[in-house]
């Protein structure tokens, strides 16, 4: 797979790097699909900032209506690399919200 670059509602140009897909995401989170993370990057339901590391954002899907892990979200964590990019650090389905500050949509 190529490396793969979304636009996200925020503004920001976030890159699905192969090599992080391959070796992290697709071996400890199987259950994330390339269509969940295109999805909650350019249509989440809110983005945070991460609770710990001030250059990481939280992007939040919807709730999952059918299916695989009914009611989860999945969470894709971006690193923000400047004020136009950044990169997928992971991604994964939880039933919990992320309990972040939101930055978006305005609160």
């Amino acid at each position: 797979m190529p490396d793969l670059v979304y636009h996200t509602i925020d503004g920001l140009q976030v890159t699905l790097e192969s090599w992080n897909w391959e070796r992290h995401i697709q071996l400890r989170h199987p259950e994330v699909t390339e269509q969940d993370i295109a999805q909650v990057l350019t249509a989440p339901q809110r983005i945070c900032d991460h609770r710990e590391i001030s250059t990481q954002r939280v992007y939040q899907g919807f709730p999952r209506t059918r299916g695989f892990f009914r009611g989860g979200f999945a969470i894709v964590v971006i690193e923000v690399r400047s004020a136009q990019t950044g990169r997928v650090i992971t991604a994964y389905l939880t039933a919990l919200a992320y309990l972040g500050q939101q930055r978006w949509p305005s609160t």
